[in-house]
């Protein structure tokens, strides 16, 4: 026999047979129905209406009466389904549904596809296992690689932008904080032997006293408040401040008397610090202020009870803070003054272990130097005796 060449006229008589076939299986199997005997042609042997389960089939079931050639097995699926659907009122809607009569347009129409075939599905299912899904959603654009390197730079300059600015603006608020000012006040113009906390090295540069500070006053004065430096009056401004929205604020009081030290107007600076104290508690801060100005004053009149009074502050504070530099320089100077060598030797290498400021370490140095040739050459005098 000559094989059809034309594949889409055999598809499609083939698709008309199947659905034609149906139809006058459905119409002989309803009018067995009405009957109430079975459809001619059919095994009146099948008796099963239900599968095991007692459920109808599932709707995809049916779809095997529409097979072209139907497998042995096939064929004992299809005598079952039409036998369910001869005892089943919803099945035979649902088998009339799918018989319904297809007009000849239409099976034109579905020969012609692609994949109305079996080898044309199969070909499909293999093509969309192989294609990845496409997304109907409009494809992610990544920038290039060059637009990329841009915009990093950019966020890396404008980053290290505001980090220089948060830093500037940090480092200008610490220098210009009160406390600071003062430290370096005393570090441009360090006019007497003690120390004050927070200030760098300097030398001595005596200036000329107050002569106890009887006549200094926040107005001025015979001394040093008529040449006060810029930083020292930058920083009396903003302790002023301070000061007016909190006149009580212990913080801002003690600078206000190291203010005063700084201008050699001890008197004030002590009505401060003593009232501070006396309130309590009493920090190693406040007695070390309260002893410079002691000690200022009293070495400015010569009083003796000025220069003792320091010492006992400052060995207050060494016991609070024994381990601070300044202290400890401050309570050496002390003890020499009032003739404690030895002890004060004693605290001049102890000074020696804490500090680490180079420029510092060489003026203790010095100074231990000078005092340790002074008690050998007390030793060496007849009948020389050693301080205590």
């Amino acid at each position: 026999m000559k094989e059809d060449t034309n594949p889409s006229l055999a598809s499609e008589n083939a698709l008309k047979s199947n659905v034609d076939g149906l139809a006058d299986a459905f119409d002989e199997l309803i009018q067995s129905r009405l009957g109430g005997k079975p459809a001619s042609g059919r095994q009146p042997e099948i008796e099963q209406s239900q599968d095991e389960s007692g459920r109808c089939p599932e709707p995809g079931d049916w779809a095997v009466l529409l097979g072209h050639e139907a497998s042995p097995t096939e064929t004992a699926k299809v005598n079952a389904l039409l036998a369910h659907a001869s005892g089943c009122g919803v099945c035979a809607e649902r088998l009339r549904a799918l018989s319904a009569d297809v007009s000849a347009e239409e099976t034109a129409v579905l020969a012609g596809l692609k994949y109305s075939s079996m080898e044309g599905q199969r070909k499909l299912a293999a093509e969309l296992a192989g294609t990845a899904v496409q997304s109907t959603a409009r494809p992610i654009q990544f920038p290039s690689r060059r637009a990329s390197r841009s915009y990093l730079w950019a966020g890396a300059g404008l980053a290290a932008s505001l980090l220089i600015g948060v830093g500037l603006f940090s480092w200008w608020r610490v220098a210009n904080n009160p406390e600071n000012l003062l430290a370096e006040a005393y570090t441009h113009e360090r006019i007497f032997d003690m120390r004050m906390p927070g200030a760098g090295f300097a030398e001595v540069t005596p200036k000329m006293h107050l002569r106890g500070g009887a006549n200094g006053n926040r107005s001025g004065g015979n001394g040093s408040g008529g040449r006060e430096s810029a930083t020292l009056h930058d920083a009396r401004a903003r302790i002023e401040q301070h000061l007016d929205a909190a006149p009580e604020n212990e913080h801002w009081l003690q600078l206000e008397a190291r203010a005063d030290i700084l201008e050699e107007k001890f008197d004030p600076a002590i009505d401060i610090l003593d009232r501070l104290i006396a309130a309590g508690p009493a920090s190693e801060s406040l007695l070390l202020d309260d002893a410079s100005a002691y000690f200022q004053r009293g070495d400015a009149t010569g009083s003796e009870n000025d220069r003792a009074a320091a010492l006992d502050m400052l060995r207050r504070a060494d016991e609070l803070a024994p381990g601070d530099p300044v202290v400890l320089f401050n309570e050496a100077l002390a003890m020499e003054d009032r003739g404690q060598l030895m002890n004060a030797v004693e605290t001049w290498n102890r000074y020696l272990r804490f500090e680490r400021d180079p420029r510092w370490l060489t003026e203790g140095r010095r100074r231990l130097e000078a005092l340790e040739q002074k008690l050998n050459q007390l030793k060496t005098r007849p009948g020389g005796s050693q301080a205590n």
